[in-house]
């Protein structure tokens, strides 16, 4: 457990740090020292909660990173930092209260004060002025966006749930938009379209398909994007000489969506599934462990007589284990190598044991830059049940996870 003193030198030197940024422009450090007197001596955003038993410091890196982010936009501050008044019981709602204070005449989403704490690059900057822009009155419509948006489009996007990043909120209101419910938007924001924007093209012709089918499930979502994106998009590896990996092409590179009907799509899906599972690989891949803690907990009746059962949840951190895990559980995990070793996702396998017996229960899928816990799924991509998702929710405090609102 940290003490007194550990946690303020945490604090001292995130800010020191920050503050040797800043100074690269005069004006900048300024501001930013500026903004840092205000915030502590107004609220407690500088004063961090424990999360799960320990002193949380990302969160707290977060804060200041978000405040250096606004000092980089100072000229843009459309009324003093002497004016405002905090407001919200927690740093979320207490920063997004400073955000709108300086940069917004009107509304603006609450998922949209993510555009601060993003890293320091192109796109951040792109995200803040998207910021400002829609706090002036503007429509998202005509701000520099990666997706072409009708009104209709631009309506739902302000309606984005309030934990969403800016890149789910845009392909939320794209699939409200052409029709798609809240449960489709929010199960197409959780996959990789909710990051990326590449091949829009095709994408669309594939939200479309998808806002078309009423019937078809949420939970196949996921493994319908995945299994499209590797067959029209991602190299094939093949074995060559001596166990080599080759990479001649995509399976499918010419794949469309014409004459596709749901029952031919999940059947197709499946079968790469199988082959998935299947599928050996020339050499092992191995990653580093990230920094989210395991899982480990000892769940009793209350009798002493019964036998304890114990739950656990550990990283994944290999293409072996990944493989393993996928073909126990019968799904399409052994596909995420590259996220995993790009550290993009992590991937994580629940557990159970008694005396009786021991078993996977449940493979989690966390989305690292936004420690977002989004995707769960037990055998054959079933949805979590009751117990299952008590010792995930367990898990996400103890680490400081959010878990995404549709799983």
């Amino acid at each position: 457990m940290w003490r007194t003193t550990q946690r303020r030198a945490a604090i001292d030197h995130a800010i020191h740090e920050a503050i040797r940024v800043a100074r690269t422009h005069s004006r900048t450090s300024r501001a930013f020292e500026h903004l840092l007197q205000h915030v502590r001596g107004r609220t407690t955003l500088l004063r961090p909660p424990r999360v799960g038993g320990r002193f949380e410091t990302a969160g707290i890196r977060q804060i200041i990173a978000g405040l250096l982010a606004m000092a980089s936009h100072h000229s843009d501050w459309l009324r003093p930092v002497e004016d405002w008044t905090p407001t919200g019981d927690s740093p979320r709602p207490q920063f997004g209260s400073l955000a709108l204070h300086l940069f917004a005449r009107y509304p603006v989403p609450a998922f949209m004060t993510s555009v601060w704490f993003r890293d320091r690059d192109a796109e951040s900057v792109r995200q803040q002025g998207w910021y400002k822009h829609i706090g002036l009155g503007r429509n998202i419509r005509i701000a520099d966006r990666p997706l072409p948006y009708t009104k209709r489009m631009a309506y739902h996007f302000m309606q984005a749930p309030d934990h969403f990043t800016v890149e789910m909120a845009l392909r939320w209101g794209q699939v409200r938009g052409l029709g798609g419910s809240e449960v489709l938007a929010s199960a197409v924001a959780a996959t990789r379209l909710g990051r990326l924007f590449e091949h829009e093209d095709f994408w669309k012709t594939v939200l479309h398909f998808l806002v078309n089918e009423p019937t078809l499930d949420a939970v196949h979502v996921g493994p319908i994007v995945d299994y499209l994106n590797v067959q029209r998009f991602v190299p094939q590896e093949i074995f060559i000489e001596e166990g080599e990996l080759g990479q001649p092409g995509p399976p499918q590179p010419n794949l469309t969506m014409k004459g596709r009907t749901q029952r031919s799509l999940l059947r197709q899906v499946e079968e790469w599934h199988k082959r998935l599972r299947h599928r050996p690989r020339a050499k092992p891949v191995h990653w580093e462990r990230s920094d989210i803690g395991e899982f480990h907990y000892i769940e009793k009746d209350g009798q002493d007589q019964e036998p304890p059962r114990i739950w656990t949840i550990r990283e994944l951190l290999s293409s072996g284990q990944l493989y393993r895990e996928g073909l126990a559980m019968q799904h399409c995990v052994a596909a995420y190598v590259r996220a995993c070793a790009s550290r993009a996702s992590s991937i994580w396998s629940m557990r159970f044991e008694n005396q009786v017996r021991r078993h996977r229960v449940m493979t989690i899928e966390v989305d690292m830059k936004r420690r977002m816990i989004c995707q769960a799924r037990h055998h054959r991509n079933a949805r979590p049940n009751a117990k299952s998702r008590g010792i995930l929710e367990r898990w996400a405090r103890q680490e400081g996870l959010t878990i995404a609102e549709w799983l």
